[in-house]
């Protein structure tokens, strides 16, 4: 894309199923890098850099485009969450402030992106926007659907059954635990 102008056009403010809905994004699991990259034309940097690895990724604006910094030592599944949660920084935070926001760096770490506690609002939103970016409802009402449909699904267990659907989606544990539970297929107290 590589045009700040048309990006903040076509995406500012869109929440995630709005997004997955331009991008013609119909199946999962969601490949975030390849979105990031070849549809949005947002740079991913994955070098490591030792001042930075307290982060899990960072925003920024680099030659007036966003650009994404990536903590590679994480997970893939960790990773994916980061990513879709700086796209959501960007939709959300960037390209409606964007006459704001060519000094500012977000930077996010496990606090911002686990919620331990977390009440910022910015980051509350990149984390539910990457929920629903990552796993969007109909997706998962499809998986669970074809879970409880087959034919070993009386033999698992609660975390079987969480890891299967998160490793479907690429995402990790921790994360589908909590779309499950925000999407009421289990109970908090089950967890």
């Amino acid at each position: 894309m590589k045009n700040l102008q048309e990006f903040k056009k076509k995406f500012s403010g869109k929440k995630a199923v709005e997004v997955l809905e331009i991008l013609e994004v119909t199946s999962i699991p969601i490949d975030i890098k390849d979105i990031l990259r070849n549809k949005l034309g947002i740079h991913i940097d994955e070098k490591m850099e030792w001042d930075k690895l307290s982060f899990d990724g960072c925003v920024y604006l680099k030659d007036n485009y966003p650009e994404i910094w990536l903590n590679t030592s994480m997970p893939e599944g960790r990773q994916n969450f980061t990513l879709a949660h700086e796209l959501g920084h960007i939709i959300n935070d960037i390209l409606p402030n964007i006459e704001q926001c060519h000094q500012d760096v977000i930077k996010d770490n496990y606090e911002t992106l686990y919620r331990r506690g977390n009440t910022d609002k910015k980051e509350i939103r990149a984390n539910q926007f990457a929920a629903e970016f990552l796993m969007p409802s109909q997706f998962i009402a499809q998986e669970a659907k074809a879970i409880v449909e087959s034919k070993d699904f009386k033999e698992l267990g609660l975390n079987e059954v969480i890891q299967r659907m998160a490793d479907r989606f690429r995402v990790s544990f921790d994360a589908m635990k909590w779309r499950l539970v925000n999407l009421n297929y289990i109970s908090k107290s089950k967890i």
